[in-house]
């Protein structure tokens, strides 16, 4: 269960970066990359920090699977919303979104299933 709580506090800095991204790498003018990076920040540290602070393992599970699809979101988002000409956004946010999917896809795969949770096998 500790590295499971490990990789959701990753996923919590990798929110955390995103949120900030915009003002730090200077796509403040690229509208749509950043309320995108903001809002899907947010989700990213308030999901990953819950799923970090809960011991129940559906929840963990859930929320980490949640946090991948939040991931993926982050890879296509510059191509579908359309702020592919901000290079720094664009990488921003293909580079955060391979980090979340790989960090919360592990987390929620290693997650213990409930019938681990209830028999008392739950992995370290």
């Amino acid at each position: 269960m500790k590295t499971i709580k490990s990789l959701s506090w990753l996923v919590v800095l990798a929110g955390a970066w995103e949120v900030i991204a915009p003002f730090v790498l200077g796509y403040t003018i690229a509208a749509g990359a950043l309320w995108d990076a903001i809002i899907l920040g947010i989700g990213l540290v308030i999901l990953a920090g819950w799923a970090a602070l809960s011991n129940e393992a559906s929840t963990i599970r859930s929320l980490n699977w949640i946090n991948v699809i939040l991931g993926v979101w982050l890879i296509i988002a510059p191509f579908l919303i359309g702020y592919t000409s901000f290079a720094a956004a664009l990488w921003n946010d293909i580079i955060v979104g391979i980090v979340v999917v790989v960090l919360a896809g592990w987390a929620a795969i290693v997650a213990p299933s409930a019938r681990d949770e209830v028999s008392g096998h739950l992995p370290g």
